[in-house]
């Protein structure tokens, strides 16, 4: 796998860290196994909040992106979950809006950050 996915359960929310690379053709099938192993995870430890750091290089599609958020419920990806996400860059900031809008959209919480204090504070309120 190009990427690594570590966490921490804290006494409120799942800290997850994912770095690595998306491998062109395969954005979709990762995010997938990604966030499926997110979903895991907080059914596992009894967490509904989740502050994902995300440093990974390359990009999803726009399609791919939609698909992944559409997708969600069907890799237990639950609407009580409330996910706040760190970027490191205004780049990634910008490419990972679109999958901020789409899954509030449809009906899941999500907002896209560049400070991790700021992503903690929105995700304990």
């Amino acid at each position: 796998m190009p990427y690594t996915l570590e966490y921490r359960v804290l006494p409120k929310y799942l800290e997850v860290h994912i770095k690595g690379t998306l491998l062109p053709g395969k954005e979709l099938k990762e995010a997938v196994e990604r966030w499926s192993k997110v979903a895991e995870l907080c059914k596992q430890e009894d967490r509904n909040l989740i502050l994902a750091l995300i440093d990974l290089e390359g990009q999803h599609s726009t399609s791919s992106k939609f698909n992944l958020v559409d997708a969600a419920s069907t890799f237990g990806w639950q609407p009580d979950y409330k996910l706040s996400v760190v970027v490191k860059t205004d780049k990634q900031f910008q490419h990972l809006s679109f999958t901020e809008t789409v899954m509030t959209n449809l009906g899941y919480e999500m907002k896209l950050f560049t400070n991790k204090r700021e992503a903690r504070k929105w995700l304990l309120t």
